[in-house]
């Protein structure tokens, strides 16, 4: 039997028993699904290293399902339905991409009878596509904004354990010299530094190095010591992947995001730098198809490697027009192929050019839903969703991104696009916008004088 001073003690309920360890948002909760995470991302990015590559091809990428797994697993215990709203807008505008590209292939298979590998190679594509996209969104459901922090780590650990991987193969000594030369000479890369050069992740370390250098928190003093150590990592992991071509688009969008960050512009900005995209994007496929892009770089002694042979190639399988419907996603895949059995090209690359080979497949028609999504409905929907300051940090990844779309294949890796999705989401997430609060208002002065009269006779 209690005594009087047990029954009079008040019980301490904020100490947790071991059943209770696992209560919504726990910290116990929050390490394991960090994890979790961060495992699944960097063994899933593993499948980046050549060697891996090689024997598995794109399979490992499908190890990121985990962390879709692992926000299911966390709503069925713990349902947030304030942060399922907060993700299906975003979500449903990032799969509608998706959705657009499947349904035209559809109809151009149906108009075209084509082969039934064709469409499996292309729901293949979009079906990794997809998966890239909800990790992203499971990434921010999970952890918000902290999702970015997250994703840095994850890709950071990956290229360093490929760094290492590849070491034995050459020699520590051999492995050393090799890297100094290729940044010194800025991209003679043979040997170690070759292996270095893997494409998607360094792609990616650009998108978060402008992450980082404009748009990331900088209040506090651990958000400047983790800005600069996250910047100083990818900064290093980039210039080790040496793309050329990328350098200058990350600090051309470096300086734009400077330039803007701070000012007041109008709501339709973006969305007009958008459709002049899109112009650009037609007049710069006339230009290629009719070799103009080809004989002003020659004239200037700029070496293309190769890919105005390729895009010369590509001439006979579509027109100029505006009735030109394509031939469904990932058809160049198929031309690839065909002209590497041939014997007409020594690798089977596709074409270094996905502005030519999106309007190739998708036709007129397709392009312009897969650019007007991209290009003016999306920062569109950044501006309303959160604020300027979102559609500007995805204008500047976006814009970023397409430099390389112009004369390399990004616009289908699988984490550059997983990139792209997470990082502007994650950002919006602290700068989302309230709702706005319901306000009621009569619909004419007869509802308003019953509505006086009713108050007054219950006061």
């Amino acid at each position: 039997m209690r005594t009087l001073d047990q029954i009079l003690t008040k019980k301490d309920y904020s100490r947790k028993t071991p059943a209770s360890l696992f209560y919504k948002d726990s910290p116990l909760w929050q390490k394991l699904l960090t994890i979790g995470c961060v495992v699944f991302l960097s063994v899933a990015g593993l499948g980046e290293w050549k060697v891996l590559n090689g024997m598995l091809g794109g399979l490992p990428k499908a190890i990121t399902l985990g962390v879709i797994g692992l926000a299911m697993l966390y709503t069925l215990f713990y349902p947030d339905e304030k942060r399922l709203r907060e993700i299906w807008k975003p979500t449903l505008l990032y799969m509608s991409l998706m959705a657009v590209l499947f349904f035209w292939s559809v109809v151009i298979w149906v108009e075209s009878f084509a082969t039934v590998s064709s469409m499996i190679r292309s729901c293949s594509k979009l079906v990794f596509q997809s998966i890239a996209i909800l990790t992203a969104v499971a990434l921010v459901y999970l952890f918000r904004e902290k999702a970015i922090e997250l994703f840095t780590i994850s890709i950071c650990i990956t290229n360093g354990a490929i760094m290492l991987l590849c070491i034995p193969e050459y020699g520590v000594g051999a492995s050393i010299q090799s890297l100094v030369t290729c940044l010194v000479t800025f991209g003679d890369a043979v040997g170690y530094a070759r292996q270095l050069e893997i494409h998607d992740l360094t792609f990616v370390f650009g998108q978060m190095i402008l992450y980082y250098a404009v748009f990331a928190p900088r209040t506090t003093r651990q958000e400047k010591r983790k800005r600069w150590l996250y910047l100083l990592l990818c900064c290093w992991f980039f210039l080790v992947g040496m793309k050329r071509s990328a350098i200058p688009a990350v600090l051309l969008f470096i300086l734009i995001g400077l330039l803007l960050r701070k000012r007041k512009v109008s709501g339709r900005l973006y969305p007009a730098v958008g459709v002049c995209c899109i112009l650009f994007f037609l007049v710069f496929l006339y230009c290629v198809r009719y070799g103009i892009i080809s004989r002003l770089l020659n004239s200037f002694g700029i070496d293309m490697m190769g890919r105005d042979y390729l895009w010369s190639m590509a001439n006979p399988y579509y027109e100029f027009s505006v009735t030109y419907l394509g031939h469904g996603f990932e058809y160049v895949d198929t031309i690839i192929s065909q002209w590497y059995d041939a014997g007409l090209i020594n690798q089977p690359f596709p074409f270094h050019n996905d502005i030519l080979k999106v309007f190739v497949e998708m036709g007129f028609p397709g392009f312009l839903l897969w650019s007007g999504i991209q290009y003016v409905l999306t920062p569109l929907f950044w501006q309303r969703y959160a604020d300027q300051q979102t559609a500007l940090l995805y204008m500047c990844e976006l814009g970023y991104m397409t430099v390389t779309y112009l004369t390399d294949n990004t616009a289908f890796y699988f984490w550059s696009a997983m990139a792209l999705r997470l990082v502007p989401l994650a950002y919006a997430m602290e700068r989302k916008k309230p709702p706005e609060p319901k306000v009621w208002m009569p619909d004419s002065r007869q509802e308003m004088r019953d509505r006086i009269r009713i108050l007054m006779q219950e006061g």
